[in-house]
C-alpha cells in the first residue's frame, strides 16, 4: 500500500506593496471625491457671496442737525456739491445762498443778477444751468458750479496748515478742506451769467426753461400776454477778435388758455428739446410736439392728478429729462413718461402714461429731488417724512423723519448724502444706497422701462449716454439658454441615440469599432472652431439655401428610410452576402441622395408654400400661412400616422401575411411605407389649410423674420458638438445590456429591430438618460458656439430664424467690462448662480429618474 504524502495548501498572502498601493488609491479617491464636493460647494458659496449684496437694503445714517436759518422766500432749487461740503439754494426772490454742511454757517448770499429782478427763473438739476427771464422780454443764461482745485504744501496758506485732516474752513469765495497731510482741496463758488439777449417777447416773461442738447441750446418761455415761444440759441465766436455773438431764432407756438382753465404754473422742456410741458396747479398738463419747429403742435392734454380735489404740488424730471415726477397735495408721487403705443392718435404718435406709482404719503408732497447719476429720487412731505425710491424698479430704499415740514431736498451727486431744508433749519444724512436697480421682481419679472409701451423683460446693461436706464432682466438670458438647449437637443439627441442603437445592434464589431473611435475623436473639436465655422461658413451658406435646408430635415430621413425598405426587396441570398460593411456603405450613400433631393425640391417648395421668397414670406408681406403651419404639422402628422400604423395597419397586415413569403412581405412593407409617407404629407397639408383658413398665422411665433445667425444654425452646430458625447455614453449603455436578453427575444420570434426597440432600449434606459443629461449639461454651459453663431441679442421669442443670448455667453461677453462690485458686475454673478442652479436642478432630477430606471432594469 503506497501512501501519498500530505500536501498543505499554499498560503495566499497579499504583497505589502499591493496593500500599500490599495491604501494610497483609496486615500486619493476619497480626497478627490471630497475635494470635488468641496470645490463645487465653494463655487456656489462664492457666487452667493458676490450676488447676495444685490438685495441688501439701503443704509441711512443718523440725522445731523445743522444750525442754519431757512431762507425766508420760497426755495425753487437746492443742491449739494460733489464732496458734500457746500449746500446751496435758489429762492423765488432770485437770491442764491451757500452754506457749509458741517456747521450750517452761511458762506455767501448773493443776488443772481444786478439791476432789475427776474420775473421767471429755471434751473436744470443735472447740469445746474440757469435761465432768467425779465420784465422787458429779455433773458439771461448762466451756470452754478464749483471750481475744485487741489493745493499742495507749497501753495497752502498758513491758516490752512493748522487744519486737521478732514477739517473744513471758510476761505475767500468758498471753502477749503484738508484731504491729507500734504493736500488741501479748495472749492470756490462759480456763479456766472452770459450777457442778456432779446427773446422777442413784448411782455414780462412769466415762465421759462432751457435745455442743451446735440442740436444746440433751446429756450422755452411764456409771457404775461399768453405768448408761448421757443427760441433756438446759437453762439458764434469771431476767430480774430474772440468776441462771441449770440443769435436767437424765435418760433411762436400756437397756444391759447381755454376759458375757465387754470393758468399754467410750470413750463418744462424735455430732454433734447423735442417736447414741451405746460402744467397748472389743478394737475392739467399740455404736451407740445417740438420735433419740427415750423409745425409745433399741441400733442395731448393729460390730467396728472386723477382726483379733482388734490393739487399738483411738485413736478420735476428725473435723470435724462424724459420721466416726469408728479407729486400732489394728497401725498401721491407718480412717474410719467411718453410711450408710442399702436393706434395712438396724437400728432407724434406718443402718449403720456403713468408708469410707476411710487409714494403714498400721509401729507402733501412738499419737495422732490433726483439723483444726477441714477434714477433715485427723494420725496419730502409736509409732515417732515422723507422717502427714497428708485423709479425704474419702484424699490423703496428707506424712510427718515426730518422733524419739521420739508421745504427743499438735495441728493449728493455721488448718492452718498441727503440734505433737507426744513422750517427749523438743515438736516443731513449719510447714505449708502447699495444696488437700487436690483430687486427680485426687477430681475425676473417685467419692468416698465422709460419709453416702452408696456412692462417688459429686457437685458441692456450699457449704453452710450450718461442718462441711460439700466435694464437687467435675467429672464431673456434664461430663455436664450433654454432655447439654445432645446434646438441643439432637438437636433442632436435623435441622431446620437439612433446612431448608438444602430452601432450596437446592427453593425458588426469589425465596422463598429472604427466608427465609434471616429465619432469619439469628433468630441475633441474645440468649440471655438465650431463657432467660427458656424459664423463664417454655415450661417451664410444656410441663408442662401434656407428652403433646401428645411426640406432636408424631411428629405434626408425619407431617403434613408427608402433605402432601408429597398434593401428588403433584395433577394435573401444577396442581402445576407452584403450584410457587412457594404450594407453600411449603401446606407451612407443614401445621404447624398437625400441632399440632392433637398436641393432639387427646395425651390419648388419655396414657390408653392412661401410665395417664391422665404425671407419675404417670413416678414409677413406675401404668401399664405399654410407653409408655416406645414413646418409644425409635418412632424406631428408623422407621429399620428405612426401611431395609427402601429395600432391599425400593422395588426391587419400581420394577420394577412401569415402565409406570405419574404418577397411578398418586403413589397407590402414598402407599399405601407409609401402609403404612410403620403398620408403624413396629406394630413399635414389638411391641418395647415384648416388652421390657415381659420385666420391663424405661424409667422410671429416659432417662425418670424430671418436673421443670418439664428437658432437653426446654432442647433445644428451645437447638436454636432453634443452628438459625440451622447453617442459614446449611449452606445456603451446599449452594449452593456446582457446578451441573454437579446437571445431570448430573438428566440421568441422577435426581429432584430423589435428586439432593439422593445427590449434593449428599455433595459438601457438609465444609461441613455444619463447620456442625454450629459449632453444637456454640455449644451447649457456652451459659450463660444452660441457667442459666435448667433446675433447675441437678448430677445424673447421661439423663432428658429432669430438669435438669442445665453447666460454663459452673456457672462463671457460682459464680465471683463463690468465695473467691479457694481450692480452690473454682481448681476452677472447672479446670472452665473442661476446657471449653476439650473444645472444642479436638472442633474438632480436626472439622477432621480436614472435611479428609477436602474431599479427597473435590475429587476430584469
Amino acid at each position: 500500500m503506497s501512501t501519498t504524502p500530505f500536501r498543505r495548501g499554499r498560503k495566499r498572502v497579499t504583497h505589502p506593496s499591493a496593500r500599500l498601493a490599495e491604501r494610497v488609491a483609496r486615500t486619493l479617491i476619497t480626497i478627490g471625491g471630497i475635494g470635488t464636493i468641496l470645490a463645487v460647494t465653494l463655487i456656489m458659496v462664492f457666487l452667493l457671496w458676490v450676488a447676495v449684496p444685490l438685495f441688501r437694503g439701503a443704509s441711512i445714517g443718523e440725522a445731523r442737525e445743522l444750525q442754519a436759518a431757512p431762507p425766508s422766500a420760497r426755495i425753487l432749487a437746492a443742491g449739494v456739491d460733489e464732496y458734500r461740503v457746500v449746500g446751496w439754494t435758489i429762492t423765488a426772490d432770485a437770491r442764491a445762498t451757500f452754506v457749509r454742511l458741517d456747521t450750517g454757517a452761511v458762506l455767501e448770499e448773493r443776488a443772481l443778477c444786478d439791476g432789475a429782478a427776474p420775473t421767471a427763473l429755471a434751473i436744470d438739476a443735472e447740469s445746474q444751468r440757469l435761465a432768467l427771464g425779465f420784465a422787458d422780454g429779455s433773458a439771461r443764461l448762466g451756470v452754478l458750479a464749483f471750481d475744485n482745485r487741489v493745493v499742495g504744501v507749497d501753495d497752502a496758506r498758513p491758516e490752512w496748515r493748522a487744519l486737521a485732516i478732514g477739517a473744513v474752513a471758510a476761505t475767500d469765495g468758498g471753502v477749503v478742506r484738508r484731504a491729507s497731510e500734504e493736500q488741501w482741496r479748495v472749492q470756490r463758488i462759480d456763479l456766472r451769467f452770459d450777457a442778456p439777449f432779446d427773446t422777442g417777447s413784448k411782455a414780462p416773461i412769466r415762465l421759462i426753461d432751457q435745455v442743451e442738447s446735440a442740436r444746440g441750446r433751446t429756450l422755452a418761455l411764456l409771457d404775461d400776454a399768453g405768448q408761448l415761444a421757443l427760441c433756438r440759441i446759437t453762439e458764434r465766436e469771431n476767430i480774430l477778435t474772440g468776441e462771441i455773438t449770440t443769435a436767437v431764432e424765435r418760433n411762436a407756438v400756437a397756444y391759447a388758455l381755454a376759458s375757465g382753465a387754470a393758468a399754467p404754473e410750470r413750463l418744462m422742456l424735455a430732454g433734447g428739446g423735442t417736447m414741451l410741458y405746460l402744467a397748472a396747479r389743478d394737475g392739467t398738463c399740455e404736451r407740445f410736439d417740438l420735433r419740427d419747429l415750423d409745425r409745433i403742435a399741441l400733442a395731448e392734454h393729460v390730467d396728472l392728478v386723477d382726483d379733482p380735489r388734490p393739487e399738483l404740488a411738485s413736478l420735476r424730471f428725473v435723470l435724462g429729462r424724459t420721466t416726469l415726477l408728479a407729486g400732489d397735495s394728497a401725498g401721491r408721487l407718480d412717474a410719467w413718461f411718453p410711450t408710442k403705443p399702436d393706434g395712438a392718435t396724437t400728432v407724434d404718435g406718443a402718449t403720456l402714461v403713468r408708469a410707476h406709482e411710487l409714494a403714498r404719503g400721509a401729507q402733501a408732497v412738499a419737495a422732490t429731488a433726483s439723483s444726477q447719476r441714477s434714477r433715485v429720487v427723494a420725496v419730502g412731505f409736509a409732515d417732515g417724512a422723507i422717502e427714497l425710491f428708485n423709479v425704474t424698479s419702484s424699490k423703496d430704499l428707506g424712510r427718515v423723519d426730518a422733524g419739521a415740514p420739508i421745504r427743499a431736498l438735495a441728493l449728493a451727486p455721488r448718492e452718498d448724502g441727503l440734505v433737507a431744508w426744513t422750517d427749523r433749519g438743515l438736516r443731513a444724512w449719510d447714505l449708502e444706497l447699495g444696488h437700487t436697480e436690483a430687486t427680485v421682481a426687477a430681475l425676473f419679472r417685467p419692468v416698465w422701462y422709460e419709453g416702452y409701451e408696456r412692462p417688459e423683460q429686457v437685458w441692456q446693461s450699457t449704453s452710450g449716454g450718461d442718462d441711460f436706464e439700466p435694464k437687467l432682466g435675467l429672464w431673456p438670458l434664461v430663455f436664450g439658454t433654454l432655447k439654445a438647449t432645446f434646438y441643439s437637443l432637438l437636433f442632436g439627441v435623435p441622431l446620437a441615440i439612433l446612431a448608438a442603437l444602430f452601432s450596437s445592434e446592427f453593425l458588426t464589431p469589425r465596422v463598429r469599432v472604427p466608427i465609434k473611435s471616429t465619432v469619439e475623436i469628433m468630441a475633441g473639436l474645440p468649440s471655438v472652431v465650431l463657432g467660427f465655422l458656424a459664423a463664417i461658413i454655415f450661417a451664410p451658406f444656410v441663408q442662401s439655401v434656407v428652403p433646401a435646408v428645411l426640406v432636408g430635415f424631411v428629405a434626408i430621413p425619407f431617403a434613408l428610410l427608402c433605402g432601408a425598405h429597398a434593401w428588403q426587396l433584395l433577394p435573401q441570398r444577396i442581402a445576407l452576402r452584403f450584410a457587412d460593411w457594404r450594407r453600411f456603405l449603401c446606407i451612407v450613400a443614401m445621404i447624398p441622395l437625400g441632399v440632392a433631393l433637398s436641393a432639387w425640391a427646395g425651390p419648388w417648395v419655396e414657390c408653392w408654400f412661401f410665395g417664391g421668397d422665404l425671407e419675404v414670406w417670413l416678414s409677413g408681406r406675401d404668401g399664405s400661412a399654410v407653409g408655416g403651419w406645414m413646418l409644425l404639422f409635418l412632424p406631428l402628422s408623422a407621429l399620428v400616422v405612426a401611431f395609427a400604423n402601429g395600432r391599425v395597419l400593422m395588426p391587419w397586415l400581420r394577420g394577412r401575411s401569415v402565409a406570405w413569403k419574404r418577397a411578398q412581405c418586403a413589397r407590402a412593407d414598402f407599399a405601407r411605407f409609401a402609403f404612410n409617407a403620403c398620408a403624413t404629407v396629406a394630413l399635414a397639408l389638411v391641418l395647415s389649410a384648416v388652421v390657415s383658413a381659420a385666420g391663424f398665422d405661424a409667422r410671429g411665433s416659432y417662425v418670424d423674420t430671418f436673421v443670418q445667425r439664428n437658432a437653426l444654425v446654432v442647433g445644428f452646430v451645437m447638436g454636432f458638438a453634443i452628438i459625440p458625447i451622447i453617442y459614446t455614453i449611449a452606445e456603451d449603455a446599449l452594449s452593456s445590456v446582457p446578451e441573454h436578453l437579446r437571445l431570448a427575444s430573438l428566440a421568441a420570434g422577435a426581429t432584430p429591430w423589435q428586439t432593439a426597440v422593445r427590449v434593449i432600449l428599455p433595459t438601457a434606459a438609465s444609461g441613455l438618460f444619463s447620456a442625454v443629461m450629459v449632453g444637456l449639461g454640455r449644451a447649457v454651459g456652451e459659450t463660444m458656439i452660441v457667442l459666435m453663431a448667433t446675433g447675441n441679442t437678448a430677445v424673447l421669442d421661439w423663432n428658429m430664424f432669430s438669435g438669442f443670448r445665453t447666460l454663459s455667453a452673456n457672462i463671457a461677453t460682459e464680465l471683463p467690462e463690468a465695473v467691479r462690485n457694481s450692480t452690473h458686475y454682481r448681476t452677472l454673478f447672479l446670472a452665473a448662480l442661476v446657471l449653476f442652479a439650473m444645472t444642479f436642478a436638472v442633474n438632480t432630477a436626472a439622477e432621480v429618474v436614472r435611479q428609477r430606471f436602474r431599479k427597473r432594469a435590475f429587476q430584469l
